[in-house]
């Protein structure tokens, strides 16, 4: 589903801006949560050390 909305605006649209908007804000969406997640663990696993 995603995916195909980006092809419609990069390829059908030829709505380069837009499309390249949406591409970055999917990729915060989810390297954002990943890198909490290794913060979290990462400060979990350094407090079981002491």
């Amino acid at each position: 589903m995603i995916g195909r909305v980006l092809w419609q605006e990069f390829f059908n649209n030829r709505d380069w801006p837009v499309a390249s908007a949406v591409a970055i804000i999917m990729l915060l969406l989810l390297i954002v949560p990943i890198m909490c997640s290794i913060n979290i663990n990462k400060k979990a696993w350094e407090s079981t050390d002491e």
